[in-house]
C-alpha cells in the first residue's frame, strides 16, 4: 500500500473522505454477495472490502499527527475484543464462550461498552447514529435505540415500523410513503420521504428526552409519555 499511494496518481490523491462512496459501494456489494450465495463471489468482494480497510490504515500513515497503520486498526479490535468479550480469552472447564448463552453474551457486551463511556457525559438516546445510512438501516438503528431506552411502543408512530415487516411488506410501505410524499413535493422518493419520517421521529425524541429530570436509561414509560411532545398539549 506504500508503494500504491506513492507512485499511483489516483491513489496518492485519495483522502479517508473521498474513499467513503467506494467503501458504501463495496459494501452493498458484498451484501448482494450473501444473498447470492456465490462462493466466489463472497470471497471476492470481502477481498474488496479489505483493501478499503488496508487503504484507510495507509492514509492513516501519513498523518502529521497521531498517525496509525494497519497494525494500530488490528490491534484496538483486539482490545475492544478483550473489554467486551473476555470469555473468548480464557481456558479451562465452565470458562470461554461455550459457558455462555447468546443473551448472557450481550449483557456482558453491553456491560463493556457502558463501562468504556462512564465518566463521560451520558449519551443522548439517538446521539452518535450516522445519518448518512440508507433510511431503512437509520430507521431500524433509531427504533433499537429508542426500544433500548425503554421508551414506549405506544410513542413510536405507525409509520416508523416499516423495518419490522416482511420484505414484501416493507417495499410496499415504503412504496406508498413514495406516492404520499410525491403528492405533497413531487419528490417520488420511498427512500427521501421515509428518511424525513426517521428524521422527524429522532427530533421529537430529544425533545422529549431534554424535558426529563431523570436519565433517559433511568426514565420509566410514564416518564416519557409525561414529557412526549404532542402528548403534553393534549392533557
Amino acid at each position: 500500500m506504500v508503494r500504491i499511494r506513492r507512485d499511483g496518481e489516483w491513489e496518492s490523491a485519495q483522502t479517508h473522505a473521498s474513499l467513503l462512496p467506494y467503501l458504501l459501494e463495496e459494501s452493498w456489494e458484498l451484501v448482494d454477495a450473501v444473498a447470492d450465495g456465490d462462493r466466489d463471489e463472497l470471497v471476492s468482494e470481502l477481498g474488496d472490502l479489505l483493501l478499503q480497510v488496508l487503504f484507510h490504515a495507509a492514509i492513516g500513515a501519513e498523518r502529521d499527527e497521531s498517525p496509525f497503520d494497519v497494525q494500530d486498526v488490528a490491534g484496538a479490535l483486539l482490545d475492544k475484543l478483550r473489554r467486551r468479550a473476555p470469555y473468548w480469552f480464557t481456558d479451562g472447564p465452565g470458562r470461554g464462550p461455550g459457558a455462555l448463552d447468546a443473551a448472557e453474551q450481550d449483557r456482558l457486551w453491553q456491560e463493556a461498552k457502558a463501562a468504556e463511556r462512564a465518566g463521560r457525559p451520558p449519551r443522548g438516546v439517538v446521539e452518535g447514529i450516522s445519518w448518512d445510512m440508507p433510511a431503512l438501516a437509520l430507521g431500524q438503528k433509531v427504533l433499537e435505540r429508542v426500544r433500548s431506552a425503554g421508551i414506549p411502543d405506544d410513542l413510536v408512530p405507525d409509520r416508523m415500523r416499516v423495518v419490522h415487516v416482511d420484505a414484501g411488506g416493507l417495499f410496499h410501505a415504503a412504496a406508498h410513503s413514495a406516492d404520499e410524499a410525491s403528492e405533497a413535493d413531487g419528490s417520488g422518493s420511498a427512500e427521501v420521504e421515509y428518511r424525513r419520517v426517521v428524521r422527524e421521529f429522532a427530533e421529537t425524541v430529544s425533545a422529549a428526552e431534554s424535558r426529563l429530570r431523570v436519565p433517559a436509561a433511568e426514565a420509566s414509560g410514564d416518564e416519557w409519555r409525561a414529557v412526549w411532545p404532542g402528548r403534553t398539549e393534549q392533557h
